[in-house]
């Protein structure tokens, strides 16, 4: 099983420089390295402390040049507030710098205060989401940029640097409306999981997912990534009091980040699954949907964490595991000793499981 720490670049509540931040983040993923975790992961988010991290991809080529073997993934690129063109380019030239280490995940985006930033009507992110992954795939796929579509015309070009290696198998999409499983099947992307609701409704998606995959496509689709927060320590009491505190800080910085809980997906097309979401969050109360979030995640002594992964593991049919251990304000001791132990305690027992055996 593929184990990569995954990043959030949160300055919770804005407490700290933003540079001590991104070195502590640098900090965390030279000790990963060090420790054998199979790659570093790092998401895009603009604007606010909820994530800081506009650039992915100029982090990864960063962590590149770190270590000739660590693997790199985005969690996600997000298609729509970009130049599809440009995307293409960029991850041509991180996969060529880092010999085909490179495993792009990409999404559509969900906060209001981002496209209005950046300038794109969120109404339109679902169509400019599927032609940008048509644009992207199609020229990593061919080595060509070629669209003729509703809100991208690309005269024909080839993509330079060429592709060094097909992209199918390595590419994955962030979901979580129901809508969206058929488009990312349609697209033949694999799923990546944001732990943000119990493991047993995701694995009813994934199923239905994967139907719409074998419908749609040639073979059977990559098995999925699955991303959860994580504390790690051999008391398993202050395990779960840093999970409450920090998880709970975390999820907060969510609502906050993404408006849940004011109604901002009202009437927006293409995110009426949110709104539904928004409605039920503001009904249930803030208390209510931190604990829920709280409980989908995994936090212990190493042999509980170690338990929980390789039941939602074998729930959900994932190969890899993306840990976050640094969010909502915890401090850096903190996060970097629940690091190790997982690594020394945990970790290499994930790292040593066979291939699991997907039923249809």
């Amino acid at each position: 099983m593929h184990v990569g720490l995954s990043l959030t670049f949160q300055n919770y509540q804005g407490l700290r420089p933003d540079q001590e931040v991104w070195a502590d983040e640098v900090r965390l993923s030279e000790r990963a390295i060090a420790l054998g975790f199979d790659g570093i992961w790092a998401t895009e988010h603009h604007f606010t402390d909820y994530e800081i991290t506009p650039d992915p991809l100029q982090f990864l080529t960063y962590i590149a040049g770190l270590d000739r073997n660590v693997g790199l993934g985005t969690m996600a690129v997000i298609l729509p507030w970009h130049d599809p063109v440009r995307v293409a380019e960029q991850v041509s030239v991180l996969d060529t710098l880092s010999g085909g280490r490179l495993v792009l995940a990409i999404g559509r985006g969900l906060g209001r205060i981002e496209f209005e930033g950046l300038r794109i009507p969120m109404e339109e992110s679902r169509e400019r989401f599927i032609e940008c992954a048509e644009i992207v795939l199609g020229a990593l796929e061919s080595g060509v940029l070629h669209y003729d579509g509703r809100h991208y015309q690309i005269p024909e070009r080839r993509l330079r640097p060429a592709p060094r290696a097909s992209f199918r198998g390595r590419t994955y999409a962030a979901a979580l409306s129901p809508e969206s499983y058929e488009i990312m099947a349609r697209l033949g992307v694999g799923m990546l999981i944001i732990a943000v609701k119990g493991w047993e409704a995701v694995a009813a998606d994934m199923a239905r997912y994967r139907d719409s995959y074998r419908a749609l496509n040639d073979g059977e689709p990559p098995a999925p990534l699955a991303n959860a927060f994580v504390v790690c320590d051999r008391d398993a009491g202050r395990a779960r009091e840093l999970a409450e505190r920090h998880m709970g800080n975390y999820y907060r910085a969510v609502v906050e980040h993404y408006g849940f809980t004011r109604e901002s997906f009202a009437g927006t097309k293409g995110y009426e699954h949110y709104a539904k979401i928004s409605n039920e969050m503001a009904e249930g109360g803030p208390d209510r949907v931190v604990r829920e979030f709280t409980d989908v995640q995994v936090f212990g002594t190493p042999a509980e964490c170690l338990e929980k992964i390789v039941w939602l593991r074998e729930l959900v049919g994932a190969e890899t595991f993306l840990p976050v251990f640094g969010y909502g304000g915890m401090a850096f001791e903190d996060v970097q000793g629940s690091m190790e132990l997982f690594a020394r305690e945990a970790m290499p027992s994930l790292q040593a499981l066979p291939a699991l055996v997907v039923a249809a």
